[in-house]
């Protein structure tokens, strides 16, 4: 719970607003009160996502879903309004942490109170499914641990179990991790795959991990695809027959809620009133935050102030946390174009041309795989990596299949090297152009990701996941040039002759002897990048941090910009997803905004709700969710050209001699040319 910001409403509907519950890609949660005294979580969708036709009728349909749900372990639907200028819904305030919190917090649950757990979520998933409604995205952020019980939250992309996609054609719905494999291919989504993600929530009490790991999302999702669950942290027999059964592939073997209520015998005895039912640090917590004073409201307004109602022209990168979801970020004001807390001159904000650009003229297409391949350029050779965990190198004018080899999920590139780990997790560094190594490095990485590897001077470093340790190898011949013990769990970035390991803090690491040079405090660093001599770092509530690699000194903060992990940095600018369509170019030297454009209005699943950046030279590309590519001028943010295709928004488009290259959903790879590259004629994709 957080106080009021400047430009939050007063009032709600009727709801009186007392404080901030959470907030995050879409919006804010609030704590409200109402007429008669009873406190609710108010969670408002930002004018952005509430502009857009897509999203409003999802938003009409989370009413609508949550609405018909009626069971003790879901939290009702008290008031709403998805008509409103900035639609919202309230519903009973629950104080209690998130499972995610909670696991986070405390580890993993002992298996009677994950038993209890899933007593309490099987009923929650047999009362939505008597309702008609399939939740589809259940997951530990979703799920309240309360004094009454544990209960499903966040209807937000629940439909009827008969009903079509309203968010684009084939496109998966749910988060990469806690979705099913027929979530993950399009397929027909219903109460079964409620119960596979149930599976997976019960196995993440259990063990305090994901079952189907960490790392990009592409990988997370061909692992549930291909029911790759890691099931070792779930000691007690019982819980891990249970979680096996709910994983099946075959929806159809899984077992439905009510079977899984009777495996569990009920709660085992435990009363899921109170907080005996839960750990003793996790009751503790529950007890601490029922027993938290609900807020007095704010000193209103002088008599001949109006009250204020929700700002029209701010929008709130952010959705619920509290009651409603987890995560947040911060707030930009995007309807003046200023960089929030600077006085600095206007920035030029870019809307979409009246009329269409022209379109990219297409030079070649090859299928590679049967999903979203990654693309990556190195030494003037295109690579492409794909869902059967293969690496295709393409002549980038041609497209012709110059050499292929397997590698894991854990296999990156580097500068002018493929890193490629094998079956046996060995590391090869691979010549883009001919395919073969030039050296080899065996480590015991375990299947645990492989942070890195991450280039600078004459080293590339390597985390490992295990030991909390950053490794250095010689770039010529492989060898170990040092180890540090520096956690890098959420990745590593170098440049500048310094190491950044990203973990519960930043670790700056002298690249030539891994000695440690600075720390820099920071709440759940991820998706590291070095460029200007500076680490861009975003945290929990996407603020963008740039840490100077010289001394570790924030030279600048920027709420609200870490929305993409696919961030690029070029040209004195760097270049972010902000959430909801919106592109934001920033000057790395001061963090003030140089421009910003929105393309597309960020529909699509939750994993692609933001566009997938890729920068060479004097050229943005953008793949955006309306199923375009989009070329800028990265100085100016002026649309050059566009292309229609349904691409992945894992990996950003690549450029190499001046043509783009862009994977699809179909698993081919294209290669695009500029409308002037042909005379100025335009060819349709």
């Amino acid at each position: 719970m957080e106080p009021l910001k400047a430009g939050d409403p007063e009032r709600i509907g009727s709801y009186q607003v007392l404080a901030r519950l959470g907030a995050g890609g879409m919006g804010v949660v609030y704590l409200g009160r109402s007429r008669g005294g009873r406190t609710v979580a108010v969670k408002v969708i930002r004018t952005g996502f509430g502009g857009d036709a897509r999203y409003r009728a999802r938003f009409r349909r989370e009413v609508a879903a949550a609405r018909k749900v009626t069971g003790v372990f879901t939290a009702p639907v008290l008031d709403a309004d998805p008509d409103a200028a900035e639609p919202w819904l309230a519903t009973a305030y629950l104080p209690g942490p998130t499972l995610r919190e909670a696991v986070a917090a405390h580890g993993p649950m002992p298996p009677d109170a994950v038993r209890a757990l899933g007593a309490g979520l099987a009923e929650a998933l047999a009362a939505v499914h008597a309702a008609g409604v399939v939740h589809r995205d259940l997951k530990p952020g979703n799920v309240l641990l309360t004094a009454g019980g544990p209960r499903v939250i966040d209807f937000g992309i629940a439909r009827p179990a008969d009903a079509t996609a309203v968010t684009r054609a084939g496109a998966p719905i749910g988060t990469p991790g806690f979705m099913s494999p027929e979530q993950v291919t399009g397929g027909d989504v219903g109460p079964p795959s409620d119960v596979f993600t149930l599976g997976a929530v019960l196995a993440y009490a259990a063990s305090g991990t994901e079952p189907f790991g960490k790392g990009p999302a592409r990988s997370r999702l061909y692992r549930v695809m291909n029911v790759q669950a890691d099931l070792d942290g779930v000691a007690d027999e019982g819980l891990r027959g249970l979680i096996e059964a709910c994983l099946r592939r075959e929806p159809e073997r899984r077992p439905s809620p009510a079977e899984v209520l009777d495996r569990l015998g009920g709660t085992g005895g435990l009363s899921l009133q109170g907080t005996g039912w839960l750990s003793p640090p996790v009751a503790a917590d529950v007890d601490a935050r029922t027993d938290r004073p609900v807020p007095d409201p704010p000193a209103a307004d002088p008599p001949e102030a109006p009250a204020r109602r929700l700002p029209r022209r701010t929008v709130i990168a952010g959705i619920g946390a509290g009651a409603l979801a987890t995560g947040g970020a911060g707030a930009f004001l995007w309807g003046t174009g200023r960089d929030p807390g600077k006085r600095g001159r206007p920035a030029a904000r870019r809307t979409s041309p009246a009329t269409p650009p022209p379109r990219a003229v297409p030079r070649w297409k090859v299928k590679v795989g049967d999903y979203y391949p990654d693309l990556y350029a190195a030494g003037g050779v295109l690579l492409a990596r794909t869902d059967d965990e293969t690496f295709h190198a393409l002549d980038p004018r041609t497209g012709k299949v110059l050499w292929k080899r397997p590698a894991s999920g854990m296999s990156k590139v580097a500068g002018d090297t493929a890193y490629l780990v094998d079956e046996d997790l060995d590391l090869h560094a691979v010549r883009p152009a001919t395919g073969k190594a030039r050296w080899t490095f065996s480590a015991p990485f375990g299947n645990f990701p492989m942070p890195g590897p991450a280039v600078t001077g004459r080293v590339a470093c390597i985390g490992n996941y295990r030991k909390k340790q950053v490794r250095a190898l010689g770039l010529d011949d492989g060898r170990l040039r040092w180890t540090a013990d520096a956690a890098a769990e959420e990745g590593i970035a170098a440049g500048g002759g310094v190491v950044a390991a990203i973990g519960a803090k930043v670790t700056g690491l002298d690249a030539g002897t891994g000695r440690e040079k600075w720390t820099y405090e920071i709440d759940e660093g991820r998706h590291p990048h070095f460029g200007h001599g500076l680490f861009l770092v975003a945290d929990r509530r996407s603020t963008v941090h740039a840490i100077r690699a010289a001394d570790g000194r924030a030279a600048w903060r920027r709420p609200g910009a870490g929305q993409g992990f696919l961030l690029q940095v070029g040209g004195g600018l760097v270049f972010t997803d902000a959430g909801g369509g919106h592109l934001l170019a920033l000057r790395a030297a001061t963090g003030e905004v140089a421009w910003t454009r929105r393309v597309g209005t960020g529909e699509g699943a939750d994993y692609g709700r933001g566009n997938a950046l890729g920068l060479s030279g004097g050229t943005l590309y953008v793949g955006c969710t309306d199923r375009n590519v989009y070329a800028l001028d990265a100085a100016t943010g002026r649309i050059l050209w566009r292309y229609g295709a349904d691409m992945t928004l894992t990996s950003g488009p690549v450029g190499i001699g001046g043509l783009a290259f862009t994977a699809t959903r179909d698993g081919h790879v294209h290669a695009l040319a500029p409308p002037a590259a042909n005379g100025g004629g335009h060819a349709a994709p």
